[in-house]
């Protein structure tokens, strides 16, 4: 279970950054004529809350580097989450504002909700992409194996022998044999 729950250190905050980006991509392709500083004045607080996602995110992949993050990432979050995501911000957006709950049926919401699963779509491979990385920064950085001196050092690790003599098994021999 703490390794679920760990992985979705990395799944929920790249969940959320697509849930924006949607946001934002919707707006800019409908370009709602109710979108004004009133509803979406939250949005100067955006760069904050890309901050803290991906240092959170930042955090993960150290973490997936250093052998303490094990697993896949889930596919749930950005698949159920981002959508279910938007349509909350987006019924906030209205009530907040003073517009009746209804208003969320404007164009701009079903572009938004339709523009949730390719980016979510694509959050997820950004995971996966990320997680591979550390994978491989983790097999970088880690020690070769290798002789350790009395000074500490470590040389380099010995050749593989080119002859392996074949192993004796004196328990299968039998009795000896006579005088």
């Amino acid at each position: 279970m703490r390794r679920r729950t760990s992985l979705l250190a990395l799944s929920l905050p790249i969940a959320a950054i697509g849930s924006l980006a949607g946001h934002t991509a919707a707006y800019a392709l409908v370009g709602s004529s109710r979108q004004n500083a009133e509803i979406h004045g939250y949005l100067s607080y955006a760069p904050q809350f890309l901050g803290l996602c991906v240092s959170a995110v930042t955090i993960a992949l150290v973490l997936r580097a250093t052998g303490r993050l094990r697993g896949r990432p889930a596919a749930w979050p950005f698949a159920a989450i981002a959508p279910l995501a938007f349509l909350g911000q987006e019924l906030i957006e209205r009530v907040a504002s003073g517009l009746p709950v209804h208003a969320i049926f404007e164009p701009a919401v079903y572009v938004g909700l339709a523009a949730q699963l390719p980016v979510a779509c694509i959050a997820f491979f950004v995971a996966r992409a990320l997680l591979r990385l550390a994978d491989e920064a983790a097999l970088t950085l880690a020690p070769s194996p290798g002789i350790v001196s009395k000074a500490g050092l470590v040389a380099s690790p010995l050749p593989a022998p080119a002859f392996v003599p074949a192993q004796l098994s004196f328990d299968r021999l039998g009795r000896a044999p006579p005088r």
